[in-house]
């Protein structure tokens, strides 16, 4: 499950793991390998990376599932007889797939996803503790750590990664709405957006705009919204991200470890 701390990550290494392949992260670099199509190989090739790397003494391990969408579930409905109930909200689970959960202690939720059976397998025998997460358990957290109530009472936060797109609105430093979409197009994420705005009915004087990271293969993006909202900011004030997705598939979390 999701630990909710500050670990220290100077010495850690991170494996996220996409539809097509992995990225191994760590404070130095980045480096993707591709889903083999033999699972044998695809265990040697983790079993080699992290033997060559052992040198390094890493003092934290997690891996970081992308694939899937997660369903977000309150305590007091939590039941876990239920989990592939939860996740048939979103999408169909393969069979090939198990469903495990991150519990969120300071939201008071559970984050219900599926996890590739035989990848879970080659990770629980690895004499490595493990500490295995969802993406979106990273991301709610860090969206609530930088809501703020100062200007608005309500805050949009889009996190933008390859063909997807993810939206939290805040009201009052507390989660009203996620959800993910898939987008190939500005028209896919103008339509996203403008539909979350009309359901809520915002008013654009009322809320703010906040991406999540500045990419530069977002730029695109950022202009168009330019055009139809004037209170947009960036999770941080650095220069755009100059990152490629044969690397990483969300940018904006490939330097995140727990």
């Amino acid at each position: 499950m999701l630990k909710e701390n500050n670990h220290y990550q100077k010495k850690s290494l991170s494996i996220h793991y996409f539809k097509n392949g992995f990225s191994f992260c760590t404070t130095n670099s980045v480096d993707f390998f591709s889903h083999p199509d033999d699972l044998s190989e695809f265990e040697y090739t983790f079993r080699n990376f992290l033997d060559n790397n052992y040198q390094k003494n890493f003092e934290y391990f997690s891996i970081v599932f992308f694939q899937n969408p997660s369903a977000l579930v309150p305590y007091v409905f939590f039941d876990k007889q239920r989990l592939d109930d939860y996740l048939n909200l979103y999408f169909k689970k393969p069979k090939a797939e198990i469903v495990i959960f991150d519990k969120l202690i300071n939201q008071e939720k559970i984050n219900v996803y599926s996890v590739p059976k035989k990848i879970y397998n080659i990770i629980d025998k690895l004499d490595i503790d493990f500490n295995i997460f969802h993406y979106n358990s990273l991301l709610i957290k860090r969206v609530l750590n930088l809501s703020s109530t100062k200007k608005f009472s309500k805050q949009l936060f889009i996190h933008l990664h390859f063909n997807t797109m993810d939206l939290f609105l805040v009201k009052n430093k507390s989660l009203l709405f996620y959800n993910r979409f898939v987008i190939k197009k500005q028209n896919d994420f103008m339509y996203y957006l403008f539909f979350l705005i009309e359901q809520f009915e915002l008013e654009s004087h009322q809320f703010e705009i906040v991406f999540l990271g500045r990419i530069d293969a977002f730029e695109s993006y950022y202009e168009i919204v330019k055009h139809y909202h004037s209170n947009i900011a960036f999770s941080n004030e650095e220069p755009p991200i100059n990152f490629k997705f044969l690397k990483h598939h969300a940018p904006y979390l490939s330097s995140s470890f727990n």
